[in-house]
């Protein structure tokens, strides 16, 4: 029963999880490379919201984006092309509102 209820609280939160990537968020977006915007989700989720809540991606403007990720890429060990993967899913997500 434990098990249980633990499989569906994690079921829970990842449902209250950052937005997949969709065809949407590609083309409204700068970049059309739905890999990139994968991967920046997928280091989103495991370098950024690991230690820190799920931000409102529209707190910061556009242009504040890639300054906020670049101040935290050294304590998360993000490598430039893992930092620009991050900052494209942001700012993909930006645009669609």
């Amino acid at each position: 029963m434990a098990a249980l209820v633990c499989l569906l609280a994690s079921c829970e939160s990842m449902s209250h999880g950052p937005p997949v990537v969709t065809w949407q968020m590609a083309s409204a977006g700068k970049t059309l490379d739905l890999a990139t915007l994968r991967e920046g989700r997928t280091l989103f989720v495991h370098r950024c919201i690991e230690c820190h809540t799920l931000p409102p991606f529209w707190h910061y403007s556009a242009g504040d984006w890639p300054e906020v990720v670049d101040s935290m890429a050294a304590r998360a060990s993000l490598k430039p092309a893992e930092r620009d993967a991050i900052v494209a899913y942001i700012l993909a997500l930006r645009a669609q509102e």
